[in-house]
């Protein structure tokens, strides 16, 4: 079964953009039902998430990909500004919330925080 964790990180950036977007905490659930079939095992599935522009795998080791997509929120239309960053540790079967960010607010993922939860 896969569980899902949030890092201290990504929950400041939760609260934060919260008070912006009321939608935000709900906007989450939807994205861990999608990444709970995403990541069920089905190959197919899986290649089709990321071919379709929604998500990239931006580093990848043995045991762990983190991994960039955008996030639907209700709140402001899905006008593609909002991301989600992730590491998916395939051992564990864990997803860690690494980062939450408005791309208006802020072009690039935080390679020093990845790095930290990808080891």
């Amino acid at each position: 079964m896969l569980s899902f964790e949030q890092t201290p990180e990504f929950k400041k950036d939760l609260k934060a953009l919260s008070k912006r977007w009321r939608s935000l905490e709900s906007d989450i659930a939807s994205a861990e039902a999608a990444l709970r079939v995403i990541y069920s095992g089905e190959e197919e599935i899986y290649r089709q998430f990321f071919a379709l522009n929604r998500a990239t795998v931006i580093t990848k080791t043995e045991t762990a990909e983190a991994v960039k997509m955008r996030l639907d929120c209700k709140s402001i239309g899905n006008d593609k500004k909002t991301r989600l960053v992730f590491v998916a540790v395939k051992t564990e079967g864990t997803i860690r919330f690494v980062e939450l960010y408005a791309k208006n607010q802020k072009p690039r993922e935080d390679t020093k925080r990845i790095k930290k939860y990808l080891e």
